[in-house]
């Protein structure tokens, strides 16, 4: 958990791109980091970008669990869910993430929007 964290810590204090909603632990909360998602209006591009540069990219809970089948009703509307839910894309996050592959990916954010 501490080496997670550790990487969340590199990607919030290094991901500076005016595009990218990084997200900002609260002095209450503990995350253990087991995705680190990022939002961006950007995001096709940005996982495209990603990976043509060799980097994997996820896109996790892609549909709002309102729209999924087992839940699907039309007496929900959600529209915060459904807007980052288009938004979220998880960047590499795992205890092995070396700091060059890291700083790779935080260069790669700056320069792809």
């Amino acid at each position: 958990t501490q080496k997670r964290r550790n990487n969340a810590k590199l990607y919030i204090e290094n991901i500076n791109n005016q595009d990218i909603f990084v997200p900002k632990e609260k002095v209450s909360e503990y995350n253990v980091y087991h995705t680190f998602v990022i939002q961006t209006k950007y995001r096709d591009d940005l996982k495209e970008y990603l990976s043509q540069n060799e980097i994997d990219t996820a896109i996790h809970y892609p549909v709002p669990i309102h729209k999924q089948v087992a839940f699907f009703s039309d007496d929900y509307k959600l529209p915060i869910s459904e807007f980052v839910a288009k938004r979220i894309i998880s960047l590499p996050m795992h205890p092995y993430l070396k700091e060059e592959q890291q700083k790779k990916i935080v260069d790669l954010c700056a320069s792809s929007i």
